[in-house]
């Protein structure tokens, strides 16, 4: 039977907003699908009804806004590719980089739109192991395979096997920042205060630049 419709906003994007918030403060386990329908105002059933599973709402959460973020990182990358030709130059490590890293940082820092909600989820799902999280990536492991090409251009003594392995660290320190930006202050005795995200962007941009 079909769940009964709650007016406003559609039943299934309610769940999905519920979930990313109480995803994002908890872990797999500990967020109940009671505590979502609760929250969404929906009947019990509707999770099974819309997405199977418990495991099948993580996914669809975690790939709801996934596809908004990998086609931003694609187009900032057609974006570099398109400004490299139209210059008679190469795309260069910087564009590349900024193409991969910028779309989660402004999200971090996006409050109005929502979007750090999300951040705050992905940087806990990627700590999951329940969550079957192998499957749910398999999106962005296409999206930067994209990038490889490049890469390779840039850097020819590099084996495909290497960039993978340094896409693979900037990833690394792309997660740690979105996870424990907060934690800045106390490192540095508060002289790192909060900053407007191009700054944020651009340091973890030079920093994996240099890495790379």
């Amino acid at each position: 039977m079909k769940p009964k419709k709650n007016t406003g906003q559609n039943a299934r994007d309610r769940i999905l907003d519920v979930s990313e918030e109480l995803f994002a403060n908890g872990s797999f386990a500990s967020v109940s699908v009671r505590a979502v329908t609760s929250k969404a105002a929906v009947n019990l059933s509707a999770v099974n009804y819309y997405f199977g599973s418990k495991q099948g709402l993580f996914q669809a959460v975690y790939v709801r806004r996934a596809t908004l973020m990998n086609h931003e990182r694609l187009r900032l990358l057609h974006e570099a590719d398109e400004a490299a030709q139209a210059q008679g130059r190469d795309v260069t490590l910087r564009d590349l980089i900024s193409a991969m890293l910028t779309p989660p940082i402004y999200w971090l820092c996006d409050e109005d739109k929502g979007f750090s909600v999300y951040i705050r989820f992905l940087a806990r799902s990627y700590l999951e192991e329940a969550s079957d999280m192998d499957n749910v990536l398999r999106q962005e492991v296409d999206v930067f395979a994209r990038f490889v090409p490049y890469f390779q251009n840039i850097k020819p003594e590099l084996s495909e096997e290497d960039v993978y392995w340094r896409i693979h660290f900037i990833m690394g320190v792309m997660h740690h920042t979105i996870n424990h930006l907060h934690r800045i202050s106390l490192l540095s005795h508060k002289a790192c205060k909060k900053e407007p995200w191009e700054t944020t962007r651009d340091r973890l941009v030079a920093f994996c630049c240099e890495g790379f």
